[in-house]
């Protein structure tokens, strides 16, 4: 009996042992089985199953993005003054356009009284000493004088001059006339300018406000400069190359369209929204009332390329990815997973996620009825 036992258990062991290593190769094939869609002629003639080689095209297709219209630092300007004091006059009302350099606001501020003193003692001071200096190199040219009177008054001429430019400046960084001044006429207020062209924003301080000088008066835009910022998706990045045209939709004007170039692309992509900011240069818009922050819509026109395409009637979405049917001949097609990129006059770019299948006969028409099947048959 024990001589019978041991071959039956080998034999039980060896078929077990067979079933374990054959199994992962049943399941991959299942697997790919699951992918296969078989058809009869029959019903590939009542479907209208068309199939067609992978075409290659010139394709310009467009990305959409949203973003704001926005200006540089240096196209808008917070308004401030250099003195501390009372506001004693606001001159200008919001949405008033004001040219760089124009006063928007009086200041109050005795102590500039006392620099406007000091300018007109050193001016005199100056005059003075260019006199004397003179006088000394009209006596050495006689060969009367004595060096060292000379070199004195040169001296005291070059320190006369460095004090008065000194003040002068101090004066026309505060927008006062020096010229005035070195006439004795003196003011107690000193001019708030405007750093730069443009309209000015909400005012906020009234006449009587104290003003030091880190108070923001006002703000001053200059809308002629705006650009938009919008945010492309890194998937859609490669895209996108300088000099692209954009047309662009104001979300509160559906019927206004702007128009621009693609000027600039940040070198960075951004951690939570993934997306990169592209810089369009706005063309000009005539009758368009355009502001600061105001969202768009954009879509960028993309240059043309040489690529691999197929119609779109031959791409199907399933669990949010895309697939086309490879025809295995007789009647069967199996589904393969491909990336999109470009899409223009009914052809989109494709590529095969996995080896690439240029030669390959693809389900042109009716594709999404295969798909059906497969899901169909996944159900039951």
């Amino acid at each position: 009996m024990k001589r019978i036992v041991y071959p039956v258990v080998a034999m039980s062991l060896l078929l077990v042992s067979c079933k374990s290593e054959v199994k992962p190769a049943e399941e991959a094939e299942n697997t790919e089985e699951e992918n296969i869609v078989e058809l009869t002629d029959q019903q590939v003639s009542t479907i209208g199953i068309k199939t067609g080689r992978i075409e290659t095209r010139q394709l310009a297709g467009t990305i959409s993005a949203s973003g704001t219209l926005r200006l540089s630092p240096q196209d808008r300007a917070d308004v401030t003054s250099l003195v501390a004091g009372a506001a004693k006059q606001i001159l200008v009302k919001e949405g008033q356009v004001v040219r760089q350099g124009q006063t928007l606001a009086l200041v109050e501020n005795t102590e500039i009284v006392a620099l406007q003193k000091d300018y007109l003692i050193a001016s005199r001071q100056l005059s003075l000493a260019q006199q004397a200096l003179q006088r000394q190199k009209d006596i050495h040219a006689q060969g009367a004088g004595v060096e060292k009177n000379l070199l004195q008054a040169q001296a005291d001429a070059d320190m006369a001059s460095v004090t008065e430019k000194g003040l002068r400046l101090q004066l026309d960084q505060l927008g006062i006339d020096s010229r005035q001044v070195a006439q004795g006429k003196f003011t107690n207020t000193a001019p708030v300018r405007s750093p730069i062209a443009g309209v000015v924003g909400e005012i906020l301080v009234s006449t009587g406000t104290y003003l030091d000088n880190t108070t923001v008066l006002m703000q001053v835009y200059d809308n002629r400069a705006l650009h938009a910022d919008i945010n492309v998706f890194e998937t859609d990045i490669a895209h996108i190359n300088i000099g692209q045209k954009v047309t662009m939709q104001l979300s509160d004007h559906t019927a206004t369209l702007l128009t621009g170039t693609v000027s600039f692309i940040t070198a960075s992509i951004d951690n939570d929204s993934k997306s990169a900011s592209v810089h369009i240069t706005l063309d000009r818009a005539e009758g368009v009332t355009l502001l600061p922050n105001m969202f768009v819509a954009a879509t960028i026109h993309c240059n043309e390329q040489t690529c691999d395409a197929v119609p779109d009637e031959a791409i199907v979405m399933s669990a949010n990815r895309k697939f086309v049917f490879v025809s295995l001949g007789e009647n069967r097609f199996r589904k393969q997973e491909v990336v999109t990129g470009l899409s223009q006059l009914g052809y989109t770019q494709i590529t095969f996620v996995d080896a690439p299948m240029t030669d390959a006969q693809i389900v042109t028409t009716k594709a999404f009825y295969l798909e059906s099947m497969l899901a169909d048959h996944g159900e039951e």
